[in-house]
């Protein structure tokens, strides 16, 4: 794998192959994404990582089906790859989103059987694990957030490595492309290093470790809304490409957005990777043109509110007619900056899982609470409601609450908020029925043996004495 600043000659081909695909079937996505390594120049040799986005999966599909690449599509790809003659073995990881155990979205999304499937059919040893359970090494980045990076051992020592982002859209990112799919190549540890100003910057910095060889995309489905918890609009295309820039460039037009609306991509150009503008990027396959693009976007319009669902808590709010009530204000008063990137998110999506378990109506009865992240100037009337201060960067003069509850944490994730704020409004949450409990003390369970068994415990262990308790004493 790459190691070290940025190579530019590295992500020279801006050639990204757009495929017609209208349905999840195994054996139609093998053959194209067959013909896409060889139309693309890519031959799979050694030991293959392939990474796909698992962010999140609901049981039976319980909170939606579109927050992770298709099983079909992982299937496919891992037969293909593992059919390939100078392919030693192929082994598929990921870290699902902080707080759950990434085994049980495995299971949830139906990757355990997509793998027993492809093992089947392949010539050469496939395997799946956890990144968050699997021993470490530790790589360069040089970047402006991350100086050293700890990865999976099974990515560090990988001799190609394949990326099976799914499009959709992002919260705070705008979307979730090939680009964005690295902040799951990082442990929860390192996950949450400046989830706040600079998670864009972040983004960029995991490119160094993170360059994959070969991109699949799957745009069959694509996610709209938050990115926990999308809705699915059919666009019907898989998308390939050597260059992640380039095929992020793709997608982003395809829901809508332009290089400057996705800040990561922005970013990552001042820094020096290409292509600066889709009209560099060579089109191939079904849609050789951007005005084909946007014709074939039209398929997943309109750009309304349900396709921007949990972007904006206000706006969702009045919609839901909810005693709710959220006030954001800046996170750093020297210059007035409000952090977009942190607690937002977390907030966002925790709404988001609200909204699909419990429904427009448990907002409308819930019980009256204000939610505040930075420091708002003004004094906040709670109205005798209970009021939640979220990131450790926030503070806010209150008054006539009923009770005030912290959050001393950057960043606050989705997970963070359900547990510590449980059943307070009044809407029932996941955790909290046997349902989704059990499974999660099951899988979490099975996490923490694996782990042991692993020595990843004991490798964790041993870093931070190295790195952080010798240091101090």
């Amino acid at each position: 794998m790459q190691q070290g600043a940025y190579d530019n000659t590295r992500g020279a081909d801006y050639r990204v192959l757009i495929k017609r695909c209208e349905t999840y079937d195994h054996d139609v996505i093998a053959e194209l994404i067959n013909a896409g390594m060889e139309a693309l120049d890519y031959t799979p040799s050694g030991r293959v990582f392939v990474k796909p986005n698992v962010v999140y999966a609901s049981r039976k599909g319980q909170h939606g089906t579109t927050a992770w690449t298709h099983a079909s599509v992982i299937s496919a790809a891992l037969q293909a790859l593992a059919s390939a003659p100078a392919a030693t073995r192929v082994d598929l990881g990921e870290n699902m989103g902080i707080g759950f155990p990434t085994r049980m979205c495995f299971k949830y999304a139906g990757y355990y059987d997509a793998v027993k499937r492809a093992r089947k059919r392949a010539k050469r040893p496939v395997g799946i694990f956890c990144i968050d359970e699997e021993l470490r090494d530790e790589v360069f980045v040089g970047g402006k957030v991350h100086h050293t990076l700890r990865v999976a051992r099974k990515m560090a020592r990988a001799d190609t490595m394949v990326y099976l982002p799914k499009l959709k859209c992002h919260c705070v990112t705008t979307i979730t492309g090939a680009v964005k799919l690295n902040i799951g190549i990082c442990s929860d540890d390192e996950r949450a290093i400046r989830h706040d100003f600079l998670l864009n910057q972040k983004i960029v910095d995991l490119l160094v470790p993170g360059y994959p060889d070969f991109i699949v995309m799957d745009a069959i489905d694509v996610g709209i809304g938050n990115e926990l918890t999308p809705t699915a609009r059919r666009l019907g295309l898989l998308i390939m490409g050597r260059n992640p820039v380039a095929v992020d460039l793709v997608g982003a037009r395809l829901l809508g957005y332009n290089r400057d609306d996705v800040p990561y991509l922005k970013l990552a150009m001042e820094r020096g990777y290409t292509p600066a503008q889709l009209d560099a990027v060579t089109l191939l396959g079904d849609i050789t043109s951007v005005a084909a693009i946007d014709e074939q976007a039209k398929r997943i319009m309109p750009y309304d509110d349900e396709f921007l669902r949990w972007q904006d808590i206000n706006k969702e709010f009045a919609r839901l007619d909810t005693p709710l009530r959220f006030v954001w204000g800046p996170s750093l008063p020297e210059d007035k900056s409000v952090c977009a990137t942190g607690c937002l998110m977390g907030l966002k999506t925790y709404f988001s899982i609200l909204e699909w378990h419990a429904g427009a109506e448990a907002f409308r009865h819930a019980r009256p609470a204000t939610f505040v992240i930075g420091r708002p100037e003004e004094t906040i009337d709670a109205r005798g409601g209970d009021v939640f201060i979220i990131g450790s960067c926030s503070n806010a003069t209150i008054t006539n609450a009923r009770k005030i509850k912290r959050f001393e944490k950057c960043f606050t994730t989705a997970s963070d908020l359900t547990i510590g704020i449980g059943g307070k409004l009044g809407i029932p949450t996941p955790i909290h029925e046997a349902s989704s409990l059990m499974p999660l003390f099951y899988y979490m369970s099975r996490a923490a043996l694996r782990k042991a068994i692993s020595l990843r415990y004991l490798q964790d262990a041993l870093h931070f004495l190295k790195k952080g308790f010798i240091r101090k004493i």
